[in-house]
């Protein structure tokens, strides 16, 4: 019985702990300030027709058609670029800070890249 007793009452001493009520703050903090328009009500709605027109504005979950990017590098001299960054130890590793690159460091990782591009162009 004694048994009973105390887990009963450590029972409701851990769901007395766990109820008690949340306080949570609003939504909308009072640090905003009142707004006033300077456009009129006409202007913005023409705005946004032509935002509607343009295609500019975007709907539910569907995003915008971004642009794709084009590199200006060759594979080759993306590679190249990479194995001297590499060989120089300038490369991040994790999540410290990425190494500091000197301007002759990034200089030699340049000229590795275009060397590999004079190589592929005399080889053809």
């Amino acid at each position: 019985m004694n048994a009973k007793l105390t887990t009963l009452t450590a029972l409701v001493a851990v769901a007395a702990a766990f109820a008690s009520p949340a306080f949570a703050q609003e939504a909308s903090p009072d640090g905003f300030a009142a707004v006033t328009s300077t456009a009129s009500r006409d202007a913005v709605r023409a705005d946004a027709v032509a935002a509607l027109k343009a295609g500019t504005i975007e709907r539910g979950e569907a995003s915008v058609e971004r642009s794709v990017f084009v590199s200006t590098k060759s594979r080759l001299q993306v590679a190249a670029e990479a194995r001297e960054a590499l060989r120089l130890g300038v490369v991040g590793h994790g999540e410290g800070p990425a190494p500091l690159v000197t301007p002759a460091q990034a200089e030699s990782i340049r000229l590795a890249g275009l060397e590999a591009l004079s190589h592929t162009v005399a080889a053809r």
